[in-house]
């Protein structure tokens, strides 16, 4: 077999690539990376629990509630609902008004991520780059749910991108004052922006007193007033509740403890847990996961910051990693997890991708050969290629994250139209604010119920007058009024309480009772108790108020249907 004479060509000085060449490559990722971003929003796929807890508190707050503590137990930036209250009121509550806002922003993100890639990175580590995050899971994913991890992304982007502009040209005052006018609407839509603001304040301090010049010390002084007044104001008007404390200890400590460096168990757990947390979620791009799984990424990230530390990049290897120092000091005092899901640290992806792309390229610059150095660039442009065809045909495929958060929407899609269709229907929680197991409102899937039936229930918004009387039919005759009660199986049976039944006296008291059906979601298919979710309904005929009948035993009886 005859040698390739190219193998044993020199790379060691490797000729300058074509600029024309990247920019195509990095313009196919580009778009690849917006085509797999719109194809899931336009999916529409079924909300789930994760995201029914931010959604369900649009359906009737204002502007002015959003700023209160929200329902669910959830902490969200004010910019965001805002945005999403304002998109809700325009083009009504459903899947595609309440992920419009931030598939925008996940594609605005990757767009301004290429042009931060073009500026920082050398040769062929701009397309590489550009391509691990075009096709990574977490940011498509999660760039289109109804949470505020795409504009986590996006502000971050947009910070490191103006920082990195003035770290090119310190002598101008121009990004310095960009950087003012663009934190505080970061630090407005992103809870994590915090972290990159203070680590580009940490860099960009010593290049303004560098200097000399006073109008870019007072630019930097109108950056770190601006940063520094709108965190203190969201924390102290917004973020700051009496419930903040509770939240922490009660729920992001425990249900996060893997996120928490463990630093009662010493120098070696924490050290263990450093490598564990940066070889899993946290470092995901383009492929990983726990376990270690993200032990190549970790790699490529750890090479990319050599190449910027040899190449005496000192600025901008700082801007990468100081996000994540400080991201971790926060975590080391208990106030924001580090790592454990790389949906809670889509702050660091831009950070992470940078290096991840340089890395690669320096990897591949070392080869031995240029023909297999090109092969390899080839097979690294391929690798990204098929990942992102394999995520576009699993969206397709799949197009949901939880099968049951699909059957949840399909029954609720079937279920509010078909009694509509022949009676009035109330929501005993949401219009009459009856709540009879109040634990069962914290849980995901009674946050999914209330979304599904504001999305598909034909009469929603009801009238404000709940009144049975107030709604007939054609004939003249008024309509059966049917009364949903939603029941979480994990807990208890909710029309057993003191509470319904005697509401339910109240009712036999002034309509006749007719009937009580019962139908289940998710029962039958092997899911937990909290996912399984309970629909009674108990129908009262309004013109029959002499014929009032007492209870039947209502908790004895069979359920109806079952789905």
């Amino acid at each position: 077999m005859t040698p390739d004479p190219d193998d044993d060509a020199p790379c060691l000085a490797p000729a300058e690539p074509d600029p024309a060449r990247l920019a195509r490559w990095a313009l196919g990722f580009l778009a690849l990376g917006v085509v797999l971003r719109l194809v899931r929003f336009l999916l529409r796929y079924p909300l789930w629990h994760d995201e029914a807890f931010i959604a369900v508190n649009f359906i009737d707050r204002g502007f002015r509630e959003l700023a209160l503590p929200l329902d669910y137990l959830q902490v969200c930036p004010i910019l965001f609902l805002w945005v999403e209250r304002a998109i809700v009121g325009l083009l009504g509550f459903n899947e595609w008004s309440l992920r419009l806002f931030p598939t925008l922003c996940a594609i605005g993100g990757l767009v301004l991520f290429d042009r931060l890639a073009r500026r920082t990175l050398p040769g062929w580590g701009y397309p590489i780059a550009v391509g691990i995050l075009a096709v990574s899971y977490s940011p498509i994913r999660h760039g289109n749910e109804v949470k505020s991890y795409a504009t986590d992304l996006l502000a971050a982007t947009a910070l490191l991108w103006l920082a990195s502009r003035w770290l090119a040209e310190p002598s101008r005052s121009r990004w310095p004052w960009a950087l003012a006018a663009v934190a505080p609407a970061a630090l407005a839509g992103s809870l994590t922006a915090v972290f990159v603001v203070g680590a580009i304040g940490l860099v960009t301090a010593p290049v303004a007193w560098r200097s000399g010049r006073a109008r870019v010390w007072a630019a930097f002084a109108a950056f770190g007033a601006t940063s520094a007044a709108t965190f203190l104001a969201l924390f102290r008007f917004h973020l700051s509740t009496a419930r903040s404390e509770w939240l922490r200890t009660e729920y992001l400590l425990p249900y996060w403890a893997d996120s928490f460096p463990p630093l009662a168990d010493g120098p070696l757990a924490v050290s263990w847990w450093l490598v564990r947390i940066h070889a899993g979620n946290l470092l995901s791009y383009p492929i990983g996961g726990d376990h270690g799984a993200s032990a190549a990424s970790l790699a490529l990230v750890v090479v990319g910051l050599i190449a910027l530390l040899r190449t005496r990049r000192w600025g901008l290897a700082a801007l990468l990693v100081l996000p994540f120092a400080l991201n971790l000091a926060a975590a080391a005092l208990g106030r924001y997890p580090y790592g454990g899901e790389a949906r809670i640290a889509q702050h660091l992806a831009p950070s992470a991708c940078l290096l991840a792309g340089l890395g690669a390229s320096r990897l591949i610059e070392r080869c031995r050969s240029a023909a297999r150095a090109e092969r390899l660039r080839r097979l690294a442009i391929a690798g990204l290629g098929l990942i992102g065809l394999g995520l576009l045909v699993q969206q397709i495929v799949w197009p949901y994250h939880m099968i049951s958060a699909a059957r949840d929407r399909e029954f609720a899609r079937w279920f509010w139209p078909e009694q509509a269709r022949a009676a009035k229907v109330l929501c005993l929680k949401a219009d009459l604010g009856l709540d009879f197991e109040p634990r069962q409102w914290n849980t995901g899937i009674s946050a999914s119920y209330l979304c599904n039936r504001a999305i598909y229930d034909p009469g929603f918004p009801p009238a404000p007058d709940p009144d049975p009387d107030s709604d007939s039919a054609p004939d003249g005759r008024a309509r059966p009024i049917r009364f949903v009660l939603f029941h979480v199986d994990s807990y208890p049976t909710p029309i057993d309480s003191p509470g319904f039944r005697s509401w339910f006296d109240a009712m036999s008291a002034r309509h006749r009772f007719r009937r009580i059906d019962s139908y289940v979601v998710n029962a039958d298919r092997g899911e937990t108790g909290w996912k399984v979710g309970r629909y009674w309904v108990v129908e009262f005929d309004p013109e029959a108020r002499e014929e009032a009948a007492p209870p039947p035993e209502l908790a004895s009886r069979p359920p109806a249907s079952r789905r």
